[in-house]
């Protein structure tokens, strides 16, 4: 078979450099694998340890250090390297330039969310605080970590749409930026049956979250089922509140992904809470797989760009008050059946092309230069 032919035939490489693998908080990077099925060969080097793994996982190695890295791709040969968040950008772009392969980026929200411009939460969190610019600190890793792109390798950066601007003020070229709403197994959690009546919550247990509103909300409603979903860090001071509240809110930990969809068909709402005083919460994968189950969605207003995510099938609230209004009354049939229609906007197996289309550039680019 000449060099060509078999270039042709063969799949393409994939390394993936994450920062942490396989981590129970990032699911969207299983999600992404999972769509990609069986179309691409896929390596993955992870930059730390998970602290709370899931176990239906793709192998994986360790990667200890630049040069290991780069040793371990040299052995691999990927045509393309694929990485998520600005974090470690400055390690990612060294190793593509050893190897002479380019890479793509899938930011998320907290490594974004720092840069919006002043007017936005800076100010806003400014005067909450009344201190100075409390995200300083991130947003200068962040915009340290983009000096590292390098266009002669970098393909594009896929983001949320409202990060665009932001992304093109910090000097990305905007045909570099691919809109793309979060990456969610719709087809997981799709389920237009009949749901139960409970209320729920579910993501990262931290300061930002707060959940602890969530068990004032429960406290407020003794007469509903209210299950929460926490997930490692702060979930035992959490836990601890909620026995001191006399445990209005039942704790359901340490689920496995494939184990969540029939909990959510178990609710009627979805109640997931945030922090006015820092809303860097962003897009969370939660609301779509809600929304594809027939759950209810509302979630505290703390941005406008919500409103894009949420679309018309969902409620934000402004306070714990409104939020009780809102899900003591049942899910609007028009509410619910928008739902599944707006979660097909963060269905990876859909929108999974606007990744690989730039890696099968990468592909027949190299098919083109052995045919001349």
């Amino acid at each position: 078979m000449a060099r060509g032919d078999e270039n042709a035939a063969r799949k393409t490489r994939v390394l993936y450099i994450v920062r942490e693998f396989p981590q129970l908080s990032q699911t969207y990077v299983k999600a992404e694998i999972e769509a990609l099925g069986d179309e691409y060969e896929l390596a993955i080097l992870s930059m730390k340890p998970a602290n709370r793994p899931y176990e239906n996982h793709h192998p994986y190695t360790s990667m200890e250090s630049v040069d290991q890295a780069v040793a371990f791709g040299q052995d691999f040969k990927p045509d393309v390297i694929h990485t998520h968040y600005f974090f470690g950008l400055e390690k990612v772009a060294e190793i593509a330039r050893r190897l002479d392969v380019p890479y793509t980026v899938r930011s998320h929200s907290f490594d974004m969310i720092p840069l919006m411009p002043r007017g936005g939460i800076e100010q806003t969190v400014r005067r909450l605080v009344r201190r100075p610019d409390p995200m300083a600190h991130t947003k200068g890793r962040i915009q340290r970590q983009l000096t590292f792109l390098d266009w002669n390798y970098c393909l594009g950066i896929l983001g949320f749409p409202f990060q665009r601007p932001w992304l093109e003020r910090e000097g990305i070229p905007g045909d570099k930026i691919i809109d793309c709403f979060p990456v969610v197994a719709v087809d997981r959690f799709r389920d237009r049956g009949p749901n139960g009546k409970g209320i729920m919550n579910t993501g990262v247990v931290t300061p930002k979250k707060r959940m602890d509103q969530f068990i004032e909300l429960a406290a407020r409603m003794p007469e509903r089922d209210f299950t929460i979903y926490p997930v490692g860090y702060h979930s035992e001071e959490l836990a601890a509140l909620n026995r001191e509240k006399g445990s209005p809110v039942t704790f359901n930990e340490l689920l496995e992904p494939e184990q969540m969809p029939p909990e959510y068909k178990k609710h009627e709402w979805l109640v997931y809470t945030a922090d006015f005083r820092f809303p860097t919460v962003g897009w969370p994968m939660a609301i779509a797989e809600a929304q594809a189950s027939g759950v209810g969605v509302c979630m505290a207003n703390i941005r406008p760009d919500l409103k894009e995510y949420i679309g018309d099938a969902g409620f934000l609230f402004d306070t714990i008050e409104e939020a009780q209004k809102i899900v003591s009354q049942p899910v609007p049939d028009e509410i619910r059946e928008a739902g599944f229609e707006q979660a097909e906007k963060s269905n990876v197996s859909k929108h999974i092309t606007k990744l690989t289309t730039l890696w099968d550039g990468v592909m027949e680019k190299q098919r083109s230069e052995q045919a001349a």
